[in-house]
């Protein structure tokens, strides 16, 4: 599948603009210098001065076709492709019949934006550059129209498109960072790590390793205390190695026997495995019947837990 641009009619020539415009609301993209029938590119001869329109030919279903600048400057209008090139009559404008060069499209496909919408990642080059161009990050333009539809981007307090973006891509590092935690760290070898980046945590004046040895842990593998303006407070935290989404609701009832023995004011649980609505309704429903928060980090959220407080354990920083 490829993306094609083409650059919209010049201002000047708003009757064009408009005629062109609604072309593609009715189901066929124009393109224009196609005034005689010489130029059909279908036929046997046409002039070597539009040779330089031949990659209309290259054009197939299922391709898109975007026209920058309409129906007015930065604006856009796209639509997906139904059928090969054609040559029909044209429109009508001030200078004759001209935009005869046609390919159908899809009615119902046919979208509408800015083309500096918050919503366009910004690898997808929608400056015009010349009459035609390829946009060649085809995967990236999906996603700019399915966060079109979805009015997905909302900046917030000044933050950039770009800076958006950034942050989107790197979203999707999170799920390796925890898969590669949960491969190289399992069993008792992740709660040892993340005890580690509960030291580094400001507050945490101690850390007790409960879960290892011959006693039982009481549903405790970690014991945390901090310490916030002179008032300590106890934390059990229970740690899962789990792959996958988390369906297990052993480790509700371990951190409600762990609060229960230690006198903690509130619980934690630590899974690998992403989370599930059977989980998160558990939780919630023990916390409100012991009168204890119990907090969750599952999935992308250890690689944000560790990487926010303790980025040196993942990198050489």
């Amino acid at each position: 599948m490829k993306v094609w641009a083409f650059n919209g009619v010049e201002d000047k020539y708003a009757k064009e603009k408009e005629l062109v415009y609604q072309s593609v609301k009715n189901g066929k993209s124009r393109f224009g210098w196609s005034e005689k029938d010489e130029n059909n590119l279908l036929g046997e001869t046409w002039s070597d001065c539009h040779s330089k329109q031949l990659f209309l030919l290259e054009i197939e279903v299922d391709d898109w076709i975007v026209h920058i600048n309409t129906p007015s400057w930065g604006k856009c209008v796209a639509a997906k492709v139904t059928a090969k090139y054609a040559f029909d009559e044209g429109l009508k404008c001030s200078w004759g019949v001209d935009f005869r060069h046609v390919i159908e499209i899809d009615k119902n496909s046919v979208i509408e934006f800015d083309r500096r919408n918050e919503n366009v990642l910004p690898s997808v080059n929608l400056r015009p550059m010349r009459r035609c161009q390829r946009i060649y990050a085809v995967q990236d333009f999906l996603q700019s129209l399915e966060n079109l539809k979805q009015n997905r981007v909302t900046l917030q307090n000044g933050e950039s498109k770009n800076l958006f973006h950034l942050r989107d891509e790197t979203d999707k590092f999170l799920e390796k960072i925890t898969s590669l935690i949960h491969t190289s760290h399992r069993g008792k070898d992740l709660e040892r790590f993340l005890a580690m980046v509960f030291r580094r945590i400001a507050g945490v004046v101690d850390v007790n390793e409960n879960g290892f040895g011959w006693k039982s842990d009481h549903g405790a593998d970690l014991i945390i205390t901090t310490n916030v303006i002179g008032f300590e407070h106890k934390i059990v935290v229970q740690i899962k190695s789990f792959e996958d989404k988390h369906y297990d609701l052993t480790a509700v009832g371990q951190v409600k026997t762990g609060i229960k023995e230690y006198g903690a004011s509130a619980g934690m649980i630590i899974t690998t495995a992403q989370r599930t609505e059977q989980l998160e309704t558990e939780i919630q429903k023990v916390s409100e019947e012991i009168g204890c928060p119990i907090d969750l980090v599952a999935g992308d959220d250890v690689a944000k837990f560790v990487l926010k407080y303790a980025p040196d354990l993942l990198f050489r920083l």
